[in-house]
């Protein structure tokens, strides 16, 4: 009669079956390059034909706001909760029917509050922000604006029915807004991406050497090129968030990066790993990190992804290009660094002592 087999749970932990993989992480790099220099080529492609989707931040444009709820204030309204979705969609879809009168569509639709002059304080409202039509002139965009007004009082019903005129304010007159993120931000923007990537460069040159620092170097630049790429490829709206998220990941995704070089550090200085090449030397670091790697960016990536998916355009703005660029960087730092590394690395010479006669 046999003895039933203990169950041995690091047998079936992650950590056993990555080290346990025959697969070579260093050895397929030129595989792992195929899929960035593809998506960067599609996205220089896009760049130099169509360009990106820029939203109001960088083309300027106007905003208007409709109140929401007018129970009470004015009669025979149609009242609507902006915190319910059906009336929210139907505020937008009517919102929306005007627009495309003038061939305008809507670039940020978001809840807000708003007060009518001598009526109501911080009642429910929607505002809205629409590109101005291309080529205008101030005076054609102030007379659209002034339009596209008369004819959203009269879809809501809140056109000038008192002799107070208040219940004009409950469509705010359009306000033209100047494309605030200018050369001048991308500018600035682009010199602090510089020196950020400066500063890693000599931090990670003085903890570790050069050669783990400039392939971290370019590493972030597959990240933020694929990142940017991917924003072209799938058409997202480019705001001053878009920038920040540019400088954010640039933080976010030396991170893995960090702990494989530092597991490499180790193992070079290990005896274990004397007589083992740089491929062999990168592959183990890189599986005896694995797992960590995964588990903080997977942590990361659904938190962010909460953020999407239930926060506002404006944070979504902002969250989608993160989450593109967590990805971008955890597929740098375990299939595209290790590799630079072991191709370009060249252990130190060992000072021989001279024979004494």
């Amino acid at each position: 009669m046999t003895k039933n087999k203990k169950f041995n749970p690091n047998k079936f932990s992650m950590d056993k079956i990555i080290s346990n993989s025959k697969f070579n992480y260093c050895k397929n790099l030129k595989w792992f390059l195929i899929a960035p220099i593809v998506i960067i080529v599609v996205g220089l492609i896009l760049l130099f034909t169509v360009g990106f989707n820029l939203g109001l931040d960088f083309t300027g444009g106007s905003v208007i706001k409709v109140y929401a709820n007018s129970e009470g204030i004015i009669e025979n309204c149609e009242q609507y909760d902006v915190n319910d979705n059906t009336d929210f969609n139907a505020m937008r879809n009517k919102i929306e029917e005007v627009l495309n009168q003038y061939n305008l569509s809507i670039n940020t639709f978001r809840t807000t509050t708003m007060d009518i002059e001598g009526v109501i304080t911080k009642g429910q409202a929607v505002e809205v922000r629409y590109q101005n039509i291309d080529g205008a002139t101030g005076t054609e965009i102030a007379e659209t604006n002034k339009e596209i007004r008369t004819k959203l009082q009269d879809v809501f019903g809140y056109k000038e029915i008192s002799v107070t005129e208040n219940y004009s304010y409950a469509i705010s007159a359009p306000e033209v807004v100047t494309a605030t993120a200018s050369s001048e931000l991308l500018m600035n923007a682009f010199i602090a991406m510089l020196v950020a990537m400066v500063l890693i460069l000599i931090y990670v040159a003085f903890r570790f050497e050069i050669t783990s620092g400039l392939a971290a170097v370019l590493a972030l630049f597959h990240d933020l090129l694929v990142m940017t790429s991917l924003v072209l490829i799938f058409r997202i709206t480019i705001n001053s968030s878009f920038v920040a998220a540019l400088v954010t990941i640039l933080g976010y995704s030396i991170n893995n990066t960090i702990i494989i070089f530092d597991r490499i550090r180790e193992n070079t200085r290990n005896g274990k790993f004397e007589k083992s090449s740089n491929t062999e030397v990168a592959n183990a670091s890189v599986k005896q990190t694995m797992s960590r790697s995964i588990l903080t960016t997977l942590t990361t990536f659904i938190t962010i992804a909460m953020v999407a998916i239930i926060g506002v355009s404006d944070i979504r703005e902002f969250a989608v290009p993160i989450l593109v660029g967590i990805l971008a960087g955890f597929y740098s730092s375990v299939f595209i660094t290790p590799g630079l590394w072991a191709i370009a690395y060249r252990k130190p010479k060992k000072n021989k002592k001279k024979a004494t006669v």
